[in-house]
């Protein structure tokens, strides 16, 4: 709870802005609590303009904007401190704003000014805090809060607000980007400060150092950091330059969140050489290096003698929490080479900068649970929309697409769950074959679902229609399928019921219908989806995906489930055979 919570606790407008700064929270706080907030010539001209009628009046004297100066008593009523905490201050007034001459109502104290409830005014407070911001910086916010003491009043000011809220904008803006003018933020002072890792390489030719600010908790990016390299996550950058073009995972893989000092983590999907591990503080810093031989094209050994031609550099990744919900993640390259490579050493400084922007925009996104589409997503979603397109457009191909992957013969075989719908009006027997074990292609099949593992089919396309899928990256035990869970399709359609399970061989969803709905003459569909799994051989399989429906003879629901659904059903479908089949075989 904030003070403001006591004067204003339930607003009708609440904006909150804030900066952070490179100075201690004392002198912050002595700056903002005590300083003359209106020094800019904007500021001061915009509450000039506004408080003329008033200064007129003679019941404002001076432009200034110095919390000490503001009070308010019987005679000369106007905004006052209503609350003054370390390192919290609550201003606020009661008014009716609208008028150009604002009139005012004196209130004794903050308890005063919450019990207010006169018709026809608004009560209007904002407040200052500064609070610590990693080390030695400090973070100062300014919240605004506005309410009414009746919808009449509201409405008037609401209509004020039109004309004046950018002014207001502007004015917090420029107080606030004067003081990061002239204070600075502590990331500008980032490449100052020592990092792990700095003394391990004394004679660096040179540094270079980047930071993001992540809303999560140290603990939540440490794994992100973890499981980097080739043939691991990846570097989350540019995969097709810096990952042979494998996409950087989106997920934590348990399997990569072990590392030891004196590891090498590949630089390539394909390589054994990269970045030796020099040095691990769990939660707080990952320190990477590595020395190079270019002339004989080798790793040595990180402490090792450097040859005549060489690349010595770390790669250093510090944590540092700012507040209970927001990490500061710097990263730092630090190198060391020889006369001979000062070359090509400045075109490498612009190729770093790209790639190390890129991959903290991308940690940033992953450890704030945002990483859910990216551009291949949306490039492989088109292509998609495309397929669906050309089937619906291409109905003499119906019969091929209704069996894509399977003969005649595999298609008109009976399947598990046929009985259910004896005769559907619409069904496609899907297939895929696998290089892989049966027993290795199960697990993905068992976790398939929107709330699970996903379709792996076009998840932007199922996006786009509000499904919220993220195609898993890897096995999940805990989601495997079994006879009572529901195959969840979007958030707000309700889930198939899953009647059938034999583990490793198939599971099957069914929607019946409504019986009553059904006696009654009303629209019904009774459906079934089948995932079939059928092993060809010790190290190859089949996945058969089987969808079959059945409806009332109204129009509308034969169009909906029938020939409206089955081109769009033929391109995700396939896809998700196809996904199934990637991971598997990787």
């Amino acid at each position: 709870m904030t003070a403001l919570d006591l004067v204003l606790p339930m607003p009708r407008k609440l904006e909150l802005s804030g900066v952070e700064l490179a100075l201690p929270e004392a002198e912050a706080w002595a700056l903002v609590r005590h300083g003359d907030l209106a020094q800019s010539r904007l500021v001061k001209a915009l509450f000039a303009i506004r408080t003329l009628p008033s200064r007129i009046t003679g019941t404002v004297d001076e432009v200034q904007l110095r919390i000490d100066a503001l009070a308010s008593s019987p005679d000369r009523p106007g905004f006052q401190v209503l609350i003054d905490n370390p390192r919290e201050v609550v201003v606020g007034a009661i008014g009716q704003v609208w008028q150009l001459d604002i009139p005012f109502v004196h209130v004794a104290d903050a308890a005063a000014y919450a019990a207010f409830s006169e018709a026809g005014w608004v009560k209007v407070a904002w407040a200052l805090r500064v609070s610590p911001w990693g080390t030695g910086g400090s973070r100062v916010d300014m919240e605004v809060r506005v309410d009414a003491t009746d919808d009449a009043s509201w409405e008037r000011f609401r209509r004020y607000w039109l004309v004046v809220g950018p002014g207001s904008h502007l004015i917090r803006r420029t107080l606030l980007g004067a003081l990061v003018r002239e204070h600075g933020r502590p990331e500008d002072r980032e490449d100052e400060r020592p990092l792990p890792g700095d003394a391990l390489l004394a004679d660096a030719s040179g540094q270079v150092s980047h930071g993001v600010t992540i809303a999560a908790p140290a603990e939540r990016i440490w794994p992100w950091l973890v499981q980097m390299g080739g043939g691991r996550a990846g570097f989350y950058s540019l995969d097709s330059l810096d990952n042979a073009g494998v996409p950087s995972a989106r997920e934590l893989h348990p399997e990569f969140q072990h590392l030891a000092v004196g590891q090498i983590i590949p630089a390539t999907p394909d390589g054994t050489d990269g970045f030796e591990v020099l040095s691990i503080d769990p939660d707080r810093a990952l320190v990477l290096g590595g020395l190079f031989d270019p002339e004989a094209k080798r790793q040595l050994p990180f402490a090792g003698a450097r040859p005549e031609r060489f690349w010595h550099v770390t790669w250093a990744f510090s944590l540092e929490p700012l507040d209970a919900a927001h990490t500061r993640l710097t990263v730092r390259a630090r190198a060391a080479f020889s006369p001979h490579l000062k070359l090509h050493a400045s075109w490498m400084m612009p190729a770093h900068q790209l790639m190390e922007t890129v991959q903290l925009h991308n940690l940033k996104r992953r450890a704030e649970g945002r990483a859910r589409d990216g551009w291949r997503d949306v490039v492989e979603g088109i292509g998609g929309a495309a397929v669906a397109a050309s089937a619906m457009l291409t109905p003499f191909l119906r019969a091929g697409q209704r069996r894509w992957g399977v003969d005649d013969v595999i298609a008109a075989r009976p399947y598990p769950g046929d009985e259910r719908v004896p005769v559907p009006s619409s069904s496609w027997t899907h297939g895929v074959e696998i290089d892989a074990p049966a027993a290795a292609v199960w697990p993905w099949i068992a976790q398939i679902g929107a709330d699970k593992g996903g379709f792996y089919s076009y998840q932007w396309l199922e996006n786009l229609a509000g499904c919220d899928v993220r195609n898993a990256e890897r096995v999940h035990p805990e989601w495997e399928v079994k006879v009572g869970d529901g195959l969840r399709l979007h958030p707000e359609m309700p889930a198939i019921p899953v009647v059938e399970v034999e583990g490793g061989r198939y599971w099957l969803a069914h929607g019946a219908p409504d019986p009553a709905a059904r006696a009654e003459g009303k629209p019904w569909v009774d459906t079934t989806w089948l995932f079939f799994l059928e092993p060809l051989g010790p190290n190859r399989c089949r996945f058969i995906s089987r969808y079959r429906t059945a409806t009332s003879e109204d129009l509308a629901t034969r169009l909906a489930f029938g020939a409206a659904i089955e081109p769009i059903g033929f391109a995700m479908d396939r896809r998700m055979l196809l996904g199934v089949k990637e991971r598997a075989e990787r």
